[in-house]
């Protein structure tokens, strides 16, 4: 294969993976105005459930919904209005430090979130008559 052939074809692929990139955007969603994806369907309360997870029971052990709320709000990593906002996640992910829980590495972050999502999920799930 001569370098010509090989260069028309990497520049067909790369047209092809940018093209589909951008039909997987018009598709999954709108973009707003600051860059972030539209939460599609979801509402917050759903979101907060998925993450549940017994795991972080000791972890959101004396630590309040409300104030944990007021946290993520204030970091922009959750919004009534768009969910969870994972690239926000990320971002921080990349400049906070790494604390070790139960044999794994998170942010602090991360941990509020998994905290908050328990402590919601089983406030919810203590409202609920039996």
């Amino acid at each position: 294969m001569d370098r010509r052939t090989l260069i028309a074809g990497l520049s067909a692929a790369a047209a092809w993976l940018s093209l589909s990139g951008c039909a997987r955007l018009v598709l999954t969603g709108r973009r707003h105005g600051n860059g972030h994806m539209a939460a599609l369907t979801t509402p917050l309360n759903e979101q907060l459930a998925e993450l549940a997870d017994p795991l972080f029971r000791d972890y959101s052990t004396g630590r309040s919904v409300n104030a944990l709320h007021s946290v993520m709000v204030h970091k922009s990593v959750i919004s009534p209005d768009h969910g969870v906002n994972h690239q926000k996640v990320i971002n921080l992910a990349r400049h906070e430090p790494l604390v070790i829980y139960k044999g794994f590495y998170y942010t602090q972050t991360e941990l509020e979130l998994y905290a908050l999502a328990y402590l919601h999920q089983d406030q919810n799930r203590s409202t609920i008559p039996q």
